[in-house]
């Protein structure tokens, strides 16, 4: 399995950190969404650049690719249930970032996270090389 390098898990950990913080603050000041939303959606690029500047460090392991043009592993560990739930959330939307993304070439995008609420990594496999996915 491919890793991403420690910087730039550093700074991945802190992008869904501060993530995290405006999303609890979208929660509670409802009359704030609008300008939250838009914080988000820049952060989003932010996220881009950072995966986009990644340095993947190729593992010892050799994965088979699946049947499909798309596979995914997920590993995701958590002290109770709510963390559990905000790591998977997590995941599912750094995950769903990479599939709407271009994939100019068949290979393993890696990803995760670990801080004070667990530790996720995934792995997305793209078989064939394509545009941009849209997910319904």
């Amino acid at each position: 399995m491919d890793h991403v390098d420690d910087q730039t898990r550093h700074k991945i950990r802190d992008w869904q950190i501060r993530r995290l913080e405006i999303k609890d603050l979208m929660a509670a000041h409802p009359e704030r969404v609008l300008e939250l939303s838009k914080v988000l959606d820049q952060m989003e690029e932010e996220h881009e650049r950072i995966l986009g500047e990644a340095e993947v460090i190729a593992g010892s392991e050799q994965g088979v690719v699946a049947q499909g043009a798309l596979s995914v592993e997920l590993n995701v560990s958590a002290d109770s249930a709510r963390d559990l739930r905000k790591l998977l959330e997590m995941a599912l939307y750094e995950l769903d970032g990479m599939l709407e993304a271009d994939h100019p070439e068949a290979r393993s995008y890696p990803g995760g996270m670990s801080g004070s609420l667990g530790v996720y990594e995934y792995t997305l496999t793209v078989a064939k090389a394509s545009g941009p996915r849209h997910v319904d």
